[in-house]
């Protein structure tokens, strides 16, 4: 067998482990809000309902479980400070990829639910809009609606990329017209951006994610005092069920046991440490972020644009290191700074749940490339912070939202759900997956609107939701 093919199979199908107690220090997170360790005094031993992970995933399944059923219970149990993990560690973007993934979806979802999968995201970044107004922190978030600039930086990404929009446009009239071609003439002349083959630009967001999220964590525990609870520093280390108990699941913890009666798993690249047969199914994958800070060399376009800049998947068998095919950006209006994540690197260093530690050459490396895409002469910006984060990825590119059944947990009863792995997308459907989610578990309404290609069906964990899936997808990258 390749040797490549061995190392991705036991990569996929590792356990990732609990959260990391060390993790790199995130610069959204360099302000710690005065939740960031909120505890109760003594762990509380019965609730309705146990939400693990306090990302925006969970924050979604928290607000909507408490606004729509008035006697509910919830403690939110987060295993480091809150909002830690993936969203407290993006990028800052609210932006979908469905135009460029649109063919891949058409034929791994089919046409019909890949057009349900394009109407879902854009809802949902509206959503985030929506939601970031109601709670009064557009400011406090930064938040920025702009236009997303799309820069293919060769010409068969260029290619590919116009002939799935092309697709999309046939499949669904509709979206005619929605992403705005853009010729390489046109990206230096009005954009100044050097190096692009060709691009587009659509509708799209900024954010500071950890901002918005710990401030609605703050309103909601000032509105449901006596609901909800926030433990940090509390990890799950085991679920239990038992039949005949009210709260017929036990939820491990260091400080004590939960008893509940449903458990909602958000926690994305994590998933597989409490649930083993979802590993390999959803994989852990460790981007990497840096702030830079151009100073006074381009000017701020912070408010109008953000930036992704697609390349070929690539592999160089030297030094073992892969680049994943895109770089994402945005810029801060009030510093200037520029936030550009991606990832070129070892396999091992890519596939794992470890983010207490930051690959060097990934760093280096963008901070190589982003002054030349404004056409800078200087070899490298100073950095101000560099990090990493795990997100969650599934092996049919798109994430599992719903009830796990006996098959998957090993436990008997009806109360585990989930919503996890969102592939490096989580801005894009979070909010609603959350909401859907909880129409799930509420059975109080119906979310047509949810893609049926994200919930949890035999069929997909038969033919698509499958650890070898997942390991050819890696493995083509090789």
């Amino acid at each position: 067998m390749d040797p490549n093919r061995d190392l991705v199979t036991q990569l996929v199908n590792a356990d990732p482990g609990l959260p990391r107690p060390n993790p790199t220090q995130s610069y959204w997170q360099h302000v710690p809000h005065a939740l960031a360790n909120a505890q109760s005094a003594t762990l509380p031993t019965e609730r309705d309902y146990v939400i693990i992970g306090s990302g925006i995933t969970g924050l979604s399944v928290a607000k909507n479980l408490l606004e729509r059923h008035p006697t509910a219970t919830v403690s939110v149990l987060e295993a480091r400070t809150l909002c830690s993990g993936a969203t407290g560690r993006n990028g800052g973007q609210m932006a979908a990829n469905v135009g460029e993934e649109y063919s891949y979806l058409a034929d791994t979802h089919g046409p019909e639910m890949a057009g349900k999968i394009v109407s879902f995201t854009f809802r949902n970044l509206e959503k985030m809009h929506d939601f970031i107004r109601e709670y009064d922190a557009v400011e406090a978030s930064e938040m920025q609606k702009l236009h997303k600039l799309r820069a293919f930086l060769t010409e068969d990404t260029f290619l590919d990329f116009k002939k799935s929009i092309a697709r999309l446009e046939s499949d669904h009239p509709s979206w005619k017209g929605f992403y705005k071609i853009l010729e390489k003439d046109d990206i230096i002349k009005d954009h100044g951006i050097h190096g692009a083959a060709g691009g587009c630009l659509l509708p799209a967001g900024t954010v500071w994610p950890y901002r918005l999220v710990t401030k609605v964590f703050a309103a909601l525990m000032a509105k449901y005092p006596d609901r909800l609870t926030i433990e940090t520093s509390t990890p799950v280390t085991a679920v239990e069920h038992e039949s005949s108990s009210v709260f017929p699941y036990t939820v491990r913890t260091p400080r004590g046991p939960v008893t509940t009666r449903n458990v909602v798993y958000c926690t994305n690249g994590h998933t597989g440490h409490l649930i083993p047969k979802l590993r390999g199914r959803i994989h852990p994958f460790k981007g990497t972020m840096t702030v830079q800070d151009p100073q006074t060399e381009v000017p701020n376009r912070g408010e109008t644009t953000s930036w992704g800049f697609h390349y070929p998947i690539n592999y160089d068998p030297a030094t073992k290191e892969s680049g994943h095919g895109l770089y994402y950006l945005g810029q801060s209006v009030k510093t200037g700074y520029f936030y550009l994540g991606g990832e070129n690197a070892r396999i091992e260093h890519v596939v794992t749940a470890d983010d207490s530690f930051v690959t060097k050459n990934s760093v280096k490396h963008l901070q190589s490339v982003l002054p030349k895409f404004f056409g800078s002469a200087t070899p490298e910006w100073n950095l101000v912070s560099a990090w990493s984060g795990i997100m969650g990825f599934s092996s049919d590119g798109v994430p599992v939202i719903g009830q796990l059944s006996e098959s998957l947990t090993g436990r008997a009863g009806q109360g585990e759900w989930i919503a996890a792995a969102f592939n490096g997308y989580g801005m894009a459907n979070c909010l609603l997956s959350g909401e859907a989610l909880v129409s799930m578990i509420l059975k109080d309404r119906e979310s047509d609107w949810l893609p049926g290609a994200y919930t949890l069906s035999e069929k997909r964990l038969r033919e698509t939701l499958t650890a070898p899936e997942s390991i050819k997808a890696l493995t083509a990258k090789l």
